[in-house]
């Protein structure tokens, strides 16, 4: 064929696949032709309706097909196809431009001669001519029936008898090519309707078009991951031995945490792995596991890299990254440590010590692998842990409400959780009234919840009424003061974690029965109650310091108001006027009411001594020589006397 003249002949007979829908829409015609003529405009309209209506599902099928391919190869063919069967043309010709030398591919359709097939022929050009180029640089539509065509313009079409119809095709918003159609079926020219939807199909075809031309850039991409991953596989395939005894490792480990052999065992499990010892520390550094009683040198614990100088990089590496570190301890001896992890927490560590040799791969994966297993395990541990704690508040809650049935449930119960019941109990309540720039009550008592479940495992805390209750139980042989220690540790905390607002300590009795808590926890109670009716603060009081109001329940509103009522005038006084009033009569019934007595202790002038009472007197307007009025002043002093006694 002349590349300069690509043209070829159309034939007047073509196939049945290729001219259905012409042959169809003939018959069709010729069918109502004659009822048409009888029926008159109005069955001629119906006509045209029913052939518009062809046509559009046609475009929608055309539409799907577009769609549906992804390959720019495969479009050609079927467009075409499509476009032909759209307006009933004989002969159809497809350019389009190509993306990398703008050169042109021009896609012709026929039947074959025969009649029995259909033919696509595919060729190249550099520069568009006749009608293409009309089409692609004016950028307009060509509709011309036979009369209409100039020669120059036949390019591309050898023979056309009756029409022609050509749109310009769109990508991007520029012209990538053109589509025309000939001699349109039993017509002599496309219609207006043939022309706009031949641009409806055009514009889709440009869309599936662009779509699959960037479906092809993104297999190229595609193309290249593949590559990538081929890369990959072959360095995989070449570590395939160091994987599958890493998930040999893995399952036997596995298979110890499945039986619930503990983290000793898998400590032995490793050893027997790697070849070196293994130390096994929770995050206390407490030893879990370890064989390091078999090492002859010396190595870092956890306690040791923490605490020594030199090791701050490794310690925060360890801790804070949350990485494996190796030290060196000497020239023939390493150390390796692996941080066991739970989410974002370390849970503990895990510790070998090789010496002339270097730690291989698979040992490295064992202990990492190993640190996973005995994570599992301490979560195990730990859920365990908790379960019984929340069951031991639960039991405590019970026992100090008295919500049971009888003392010998209270014993069973209490075995069942691992309560000694050789060993007494006493409880302790803390009260706290955080200030605006202080965490909120819930986040403090919670603190100090976690405050003591790490400082000891005899210790229950609940939180109960906006108070936390803390019930230690202890040998009283070994420790005599109970509760104390706790809260002189737990105020060292309250000063540093409370600033702005203020708290409460108070301390019930000691008991020597667990059913006798709810004495204990009731005695704490009054005490705070007292210790807030008084004002005192950011003090620790225990029951057994109230004297004489240890052996009444006092209503804490009560006597407040029966102190402010006796001591108030004089309270008020010596605030003003910075004097010692409420002081001096302590120190007169002190002494029995003994002024020289009084004088002395007090260095005080006996003069000045008399003064003082007379003004007593004066602002009070009571009689100090009265009996009854010295009780009320001795009971409302005593009152006072803990405000004295802790300041």
């Amino acid at each position: 064929m002349d590349k300069n003249n690509l043209s070829f002949p159309f034939f007047e007979q073509s196939s049945s696949e290729d001219n259905w829908y012409g042959q169809d829409l003939n018959r069709e015609t010729e069918k109502h032709n004659s009822q048409l003529l009888a029926s008159g405009e109005s069955r001629r309209e119906l006509l045209k309706e029913r052939k518009r209506v062809i046509q559009w599902r046609i475009l929608n099928e055309a539409t799907a097909i577009l769609n549906s391919q992804l390959h720019s190869e495969s479009l050609p063919l079927k467009f075409i196809k499509c476009a032909k069967k759209l307006v009933s043309a004989g002969e159809a010709l497809l350019a389009l431009k190509e993306e990398k030398d703008a050169s042109l591919t021009i896609i012709k359709h026929y039947s074959t001669t025969e009649g029995s097939g259909e033919k696509l022929v595919e060729e190249k050009s550099q520069n568009p001519q006749g009608a293409i180029k009309i089409i692609m640089e004016n950028e307009e539509v060509i509709n011309r029936n036979s009369s209409q065509f100039p020669s120059h313009e036949l390019y591309g079409f050898y023979s056309i008898k009756k029409s022609l119809l050509g749109i310009p095709i769109y990508a991007s918003g520029k012209v990538i090519g053109a589509l025309l159609m000939a001699n349109k079926w039993e017509e002599d020219s496309f219609t207006r309707d043939d022309q706009e939807l031949l641009l409806i199909l055009g514009a889709q075809l440009g869309i599936a078009l662009e779509n699959s031309r960037l479906y092809e850039k993104t297999d190229e991409k595609l193309q290249a991951k593949v590559e990538e991953l081929e890369q990959v596989n072959d360095l995989l395939t070449k570590k395939h031995k160091v994987l599958a005894k890493s998930l040999e490792i893995h399952k036997q480990l596995t298979d110890l945490a499945l039986r619930g052999e503990g983290i000793e065992a898998i400590c032995n499990t490793l050893v027997s792995i790697i070849g070196s010892p293994i130390q096994v520390e929770d995050c206390a550094f407490n030893i879990k596991a370890t064989t390091m009683e078999h090492l002859t040198g010396d190595f870092l614990s956890g306690r040791n890299l923490v605490d020594g100088c030199g090791y701050e990089r490794h310690s925060n590496e360890l801790f804070k990254g949350r990485k494996a570190v190796e030290i060196t301890l000497d020239s023939n001896t390493t150390q390796y440590m692996v941080p066991i992890i739970a989410g974002q927490q370390v849970l503990g560590i895990i510790t070998t010590v090789y010496a002339d040799r270097s730690l291989g791969q698979l040992d490295r994966v064992a202990m990492e692998q190993g640190a996973t297993i005995i994570a599992l395990e301490m979560l195990k541990e730990k859920a365990a842990v908790e379960q019984t704690r929340r069951l031991r508040e639960h039991f405590l809650e019970q026992v100090l409400e008295k919500d049971y049935e009888s003392e010998e449930w209270v014993h069973h119960r209490a075995l069942q959780l691992g309560f000694n019941l050789k060993h007494a109990c006493q409880v302790m309540t803390v009260e706290i009234e955080p200030g605006p720039k202080d965490r909120s009550r819930p986040e403090l008592y919670q603190e100090i919840r976690e405050f003591y479940i790490d400082s000891t495992t005899n210790v229950i805390v609940i939180i109960k009424h906006n108070r936390a209750i803390v019930m230690l139980s202890f040998d009283p042989l070994e420790e005599k003061d109970g509760v104390k220690h706790l809260a002189e540790l737990l105020k060292k905390w309250l000063e540093q974690s409370v600033q702005d607002g203020t708290w409460w300590i108070a301390l019930g009795t000691i008991c020597y029965q667990l059913e006798d808590c709810a004495i204990s926890y009731r005695k704490a109670i009054t005490t705070l109650d007292i210790m807030k009716a008084l004002r005192l603060t950011q003090k620790i009081v225990s029951n057994d310091n109230l004297g004489i109001f240890s052996l009444i329940e006092i209503n804490t509103q009560n006597f407040a108001e029966f102190t402010q009522r006796t001591l108030g005038e004089l309270l008020d006084y010596d605030q003003k006027h910075k004097t010692q009033l409420v002081s001096t009569l302590n120190l007169y019934y002190r002494h029995n009411a003994n002024v020289l007595k009084a004088s002395r202790q007090g260095y005080l002038n006996p003069s000045t001594m008399k003064y003082r009472l007379r003004r007593i007197q004066e602002i009070t307007g009571l009689d100090l020589k009265d009996a009854d009025v010295g009780l009320q002043l001795q009971f409302a002093l005593k009152l006072m006397e803990f405000v004295w006694s802790d300041s």
